[in-house]
């Protein structure tokens, strides 16, 4: 059973009263034609205006890159019309690689906004009117999709939904897909390439209407269109086989210069001359300062490197389309700014041959698909030889897409495109540029994907028409295949580009040698850091919130909100601060938090229980190891009559097989004339030694006798345990000796002894 698609003006549109509007005033017979339009397009009525609104809404609000990077081919704009006041003209005293009818549009609407007073963000004005410029070549761009999807609806409904088309009818599913693609809108908001597309749709609008009298038209917009890009031009040899021009031998000897037979050269002559009138009578004036600048655009083309090309790729260039030559340096457009090893000359006569051969096909140049499916292959062939591809160019691949593949797999393949653009464009260029391995499987996915779309769309058109199927069926599976291994390959892929991305990351920390050392650091028991700075915490807990626990100290009190922001810093320092090691991280270089005063830190680390260990300036940041001591000592022992107390313990988790990390806190009242040993022997309930670490204080750095009045050493120990150790209760002994023995040792309970005993638990790993 067939499936209708009918627009049902009772239901479908609303009723329409002309009573108190514009129309009553009109003729009935125009009152009645503007009402049955109406009707007739209300659905892309529509979809138009929220199109404009979203569109516009995206101008006011939207900033290309996202949190990425602030980036657009605006800024270039904006700079470039900086230029002008310095007495620097396009094609006169400055070089540009754009044709002048793009700076013709550009530079008075940059000279209007700098006549207004500038917004905080200086470049509002600017991107604001010219966003709204090429909103309305974007928005013209709507409609020519819809026109032209209108001339490519199937025969019937059946026939669309068998060939894998959208079910809406015509260039209503046409424009709606386009609506809906995520490039169209974030070209229009950084990129000028609305503006071009424009003219070239034109162009095969006017080309392709049912009046064949508007092809000079055509001709015209085409030539204006190459006067704003080069594209357009491909609009010539389509006209030319378009209005009737037959390329074969027969047609050479009897029709081209015959008046009367249909496929003479008369009007693809015309169109032709008609264009490069065009281009002459309008592009003239802005070049004729300087007319050896009329061709810099050309000259740029050829002397700059590939870039994001399969020919970059094979040119070992890894960098983006920027052209490294200031626009001022005239005399650098003589010389080449890349020394290419690749036959250039070869490449584009393999490029002239192949799209000669597909030009010369016998299609049936009047069906209006031909002209579309062709315009499309050629911008795809355009493409693929072009040195570079930039981001902006998929929106011209896009609108063929709506027009000639207005279905799921042209949504996939279009989408694809679209993630493809993001991770060259933003994770390869701005957060992963070296890593090559990324640029290579963006550009032989869209390399491939591009293939694959020229291909069915010329199996739209070839004849005969089995071979077009059969062509359309390759393409179809060689695209479907592509996309198939780009999503394995991403899901693949996505582990190494995250642990390029943390490489990179800490890398350009600017506490890298900080967190180097806390990861060294974690090993050991007490694993704490303490900051009184927001930023301290976002740039440390990415990489040590794993092994470490994080506190970040506010001074404000909810309860009394006018307190003393550094008393209350004080406070919750000294409630939340536990005894036990601690580092405290700060960065110099931010600015101080309103409420959390560095006072309030200070008072804290000022205190007599608090004692630091060790101080390092390692980056951006400074790192302080501190201890916060307890109440009471673990013990006392005596050298030469002068007490050293052992402040505290601190143990790590105990498991055979594996080191046991133990940290010791010393604390001499006055200076010590002797060296002693500190021993450390794990027991096993039976009494055999299992583990055991003798040596002087910190490893032999920190011998007794060099230790200063008063601080606090600090003495780390790592025993390796057996692998052969059973789970259970074991005895740690922990003393100093010298030559003459042990050094007696008080508890707190007043018993003496000649070591300190704990209990240690050795878990299973």
């Amino acid at each position: 059973m067939k499936r209708r698609f009918l627009v049902n003006p009772g239901r479908n549109s609303p009723s329409v009263s002309t009573r108190g509007s514009a129309a009553q005033f009109l003729p009935w017979h125009l009152r009645q034609t503007v009402l049955a339009w109406y009707r007739r397009h209300y659905p892309f009525l529509v979809v138009l205006t929220l199109f404009v609104s979203f569109r516009l809404l995206a101008i006011l609000l939207f900033r290309p890159g996202g949190f990425i990077a602030d980036f657009s081919d605006y800024d270039f704009y904006y700079t470039w019309s900086q230029l002008v006041p310095m007495g620097y003209r396009a094609y006169d005293n400055l070089w540009t690689a754009y044709p002048p009818l793009f700076p013709a549009l550009m530079l008075p609407i940059a000279d209007l906004a700098h006549r207004i007073p500038p917004w905080v963000e200086p470049r509002f004005w600017f991107h604001t009117l010219f966003g709204l410029a090429l909103l309305a070549f974007e928005t013209g761009n709507l409609i020519l999709i819809y026109r032209l999807g209108n001339r490519l609806r199937p025969a019937s409904p059946a026939q669309g939904q068998t060939a894998g088309f959208w079910p809406v009818p015509g260039g209503l599913g046409s424009a709606i897909l386009y609506s809906l693609f995520f490039v169209p809108v974030y070209t229009l908001l950084g990129w000028f390439e609305p503006y071009p597309l424009f003219f070239m749709l034109l162009a095969l609008d006017l080309l392709l209407a049912r009046r064949g009298t508007l092809w000079p038209l055509s001709a015209v917009v085409a030539g204006l269109g190459f006067l704003v890009k080069l594209t357009p031009a491909l609009m010539v040899p389509i006209a030319v086989r378009r209005l009737g021009a037959r390329l074969n031998w027969q047609a050479l000897r009897h029709d081209w210069f015959n008046p009367r037979a249909e496929g003479n050269l008369l009007r693809p002559t015309l169109y032709g001359a008609i264009f490069l009138a065009t281009v002459v009578g309008v592009g003239y004036p802005f070049v004729r300062h300087n007319p050896a600048l009329a061709f810099s655009s050309f000259q740029v083309q050829s002397i700059r490197p590939p870039w994001q090309s399969l020919w970059a790729l094979l040119d070992g260039f890894y960098g983006y389309g920027l052209v490294p030559l200031d626009m001022r340096n005239l005399a650098g457009l003589g010389g080449p700014l890349w020394e290419s090893r690749l036959p250039w000359t070869w490449i584009g006569l393999g490029f002239a041959l192949l799209y000669l051969y597909l030009y010369t096909r016998p299609y049936d140049w009047q069906h209006p698909r031909t002209p579309l499916a062709f315009a499309g292959a050629s911008v795809i062939l355009l493409f693929l030889y072009s040195k570079g591809w930039s981001p902006q160019f998929l929106l011209w691949i896009l609108v063929f897409i709506a027009l000639l593949q207005p279905g799921l797999y042209g949504v996939l393949v279009g989408s694809l495109l679209s993630l493809t653009n993001f991770v060259e464009a933003n994770v390869f260029l701005i957060m992963l540029p070296e890593e090559h391995w990324l640029l290579w499987g963006t550009v032989l996915v869209r390399t491939g994907l591009l293939l694959a779309l020229m291909a069915e769309w010329l199996g739209q058109i070839w004849q005969p028409q089995r071979r077009g199927e059969r062509l359309q069926r390759v393409a179809r599976v060689a695209g479907s295949s592509i996309l198939a291994l780009a999503v394995i390959a991403a899901v693949a892929a996505t582990p190494q580009a995250a642990q390029a991305y943390r490489d990179r990351r800490l890398a350009e920390h600017p506490c890298r040698e900080a967190v180097l050392l806390l990861q060294e650091e974690a090993e050991w028991p007490d694993r704490r850091i303490v900051t009184q700075q927001v930023q301290v915490w976002q740039d440390f807990y990415p990489w040590l919130h794993e092994r470490y626990s994080f506190l970040v100290v506010d001074g404000y009190d909810g309860q009394q909100p006018d307190r003393d922001r550094s008393q209350v810093v004080a406070e919750r320092l000294a409630q939340q601060v536990t005894p036990g090691e601690f580092w405290w991280i700060s960065r110099p270089d931010l600015p101080e938090s309103p409420t959390s005063p560095i006072a309030g830190g200070q008072a804290f680390l000022a205190r007599a229980d608090v004692a630091q260990l060790e101080v390092r300036e390692l980056g951006a940041c400074v790192l302080q190891r501190l201890v916060r001591l307890p109440a009471t000592e673990v013990a006392t022992l005596e050298a030469d009559g002068v007490p050293i107390h052992l402040w505290a313990i601190s143990m790590g988790r105990a498991q055979r097989g594996a080191p046991w990390h133990l940290v010791l806190y010393w604390q001499a009242s006055a200076p010590i004339a002797g060296s002693y040993t500190v021993f450390t022997q794990l027991l096993a309930p039976d009494g055999t030694l299992v583990a055991q670490q003798d040596n002087p204080p910190g490893a032999g750095l920190a011998p007794t006798h060099t230790w200063p009045p008063g601080a606090v050493i600090r003495d780390p120990y790592r025993l390796m345990l057996p692998d052969t150790l059973a789970p259970g209760t074991y005895e740690l002994h922990i003393g100093l000796y010298d030559a003459t023995g042990r050094l007696p040792v008080t508890l707190p309970d007043g018993t003496v002894d000649d070591h300190i005993s704990l209990d240690v638990r050795v878990r299973e790993p």
